[in-house]
């Protein structure tokens, strides 16, 4: 008998989205039929906290901004300046150089009906893709796989945060620094059965070994038996992943030393080493600017434009850059007022950023309107359903019918040209 001394967390992460629900029927693959899966990669970039997305995609010349925003509001001075009467917070300056070549498309007014302001509650909507009434955990990108398989190498991976969108049946990995995961795919290769655990560690885990195959008690547990299917799945992708890792170059893409610099850093080796998956995701924290929020955002947004910029000097370097969109996206927005603290609160509305080689430049969805008579309990009605972007990201990236993923039909916002 032999101790796992493996992080509990670390297990899970590398196991994937299906070992935390452990749902009893499995869906190994992305979904038949699609056009671009083995082509086009997804990178989902979450503001955690809820981005103040007034003060990210600016109406400067809204005079309902300015009075509720006495020391947030920016004027047409400061903000990069996008024509009309709209801009780019200052820190955007590689988001703007890529609006003026027409790759980053900028979606206005993205919520929801009915919209929860609890951080942990709106995130759930988010990643389950279903509206605020369901009570659905499995994510949709997870809700758009089947039986069938395109030979991919992995239906989505984790860089960065939780699995979120990805969690659910489906070949998905979390994979937060490449090194780590190489040692974390060793330990899960030798995992065999595993016993319980009570402090939150594989401390207490345990496998049993007869002539070199793992056994397990029989039984007929179906939980057991869906984990043991689960693992195997799990020890089939690793050594997929690290099999194409090790023999990639190792390049440096001097990527910003920031936590998302170094996710997107991760996602880059991925590509460059060939791995081909649809989605992958990663996260950016901090956005939860209650109090002295104007520095605090603008230095949250710098690293964020800073990141996203070298990631697409690199990715054009390796010729990935037509074949990639990068989407950022958050719980909610900020209130519309601001408060007594020189911050923002939960709000509802906020735009979508999206950026890539193909994506198609400019505004989509509809600008919230900020008058008075227009306001519900003093904050912006949404004008864009979340939904409807993820349906134009099904169908524009690859070819999917997007009911599946979001439970209903939506107007498809356009993501590529």
């Amino acid at each position: 008998m032999t101790t796992l001394s493996m992080n509990r967390r670390n297990w899970l992460r590398l196991m994937g989205a299906s070992a935390l629900s452990l749902p009893l029927t499995t869906a190994p693959a992305w979904a038949a039929g699609a056009g671009l899966g083995k082509d086009h990669t997804l990178i989902l970039i979450e503001l955690e906290g809820g981005n103040d997305g007034l003060n990210t995609l600016i109406p400067y010349a809204d005079d309902n901004y300015q009075r509720v925003r006495p020391t947030l509001a920016l004027s047409g001075r400061d903000v990069l300046q996008l024509g009309g009467d709209m801009g780019l917070h200052p820190s955007l300056s590689g988001l703007a150089k890529g609006w003026e070549r027409g790759q980053v498309r900028l979606i206005e007014g993205v919520g929801y009906p009915n919209p929860n302001r609890s951080h942990f509650r709106s995130i759930e909507i988010w990643n389950a893709g279903l509206g605020a009434d369901t009570k659905e955990t499995q994510g949709w990108v997870s809700r758009l796989m089947n039986q069938s398989t395109l030979g991919l190498d992995a239906d989505g991976i984790g860089l960065g945060g939780e699995m979120g969108p990805l969690r659910g049946p489906g070949r998905f990995t979390g994979l937060e620094e490449i090194e780590e995961f190489f040692d974390q795919a060793e330990a899960l290769r030798t995992a065999g059965v595993l016993g319980g655990y009570d402090d939150g560690t594989m401390g207490a885990a345990t496998m049993m070994m007869d002539g070199g195959h793992s056994v397990r008690p029989s039984g007929g547990n179906a939980a057991l038996d869906h984990l043991l299917s689960v693992h195997s799945n799990a020890v089939g992708t690793a050594d997929l992943l690290e099999r194409k890792l090790r023999q990639a170059a190792n390049r440096d893409f001097s990527m910003p030393d920031s936590a998302l610099g170094l996710q997107l850093a991760a996602a880059l080796q991925l590509l460059d080493a060939g791995v081909t998956t649809p989605v992958m995701k990663v996260a950016h924290g901090g956005f939860d600017t209650h109090a002295y929020q104007a520095e605090e955002h603008a230095f949250l947004l710098q690293e964020l434009d800073t990141a996203m910029a070298a990631f697409e000097r690199a990715a054009r370097e390796i010729g990935v850059w037509n074949n990639v969109t990068l989407m950022t996206y958050s719980e909610f927005g900020r209130r519309f007022h601001e408060n007594g603290s020189e911050g923002t609160d939960h709000g509802t509305a906020a735009p979508v950023l999206l950026a890539g080689g193909k994506v198609a430049g400019g505004f989509g969805g509809a600008r919230p309107s900020l008058a008075r008579e227009d306001l519900v309990e003093d904050d912006m009605v949404h004008t864009t359903d979340f939904r409807a972007v993820y349906a134009g990201i099904v169908q524009d990236l690859w070819g999917l019918d997007p009911v599946q993923a979001v439970g209903g039909s939506f107007t498809a916002e356009t993501i590529l040209s």
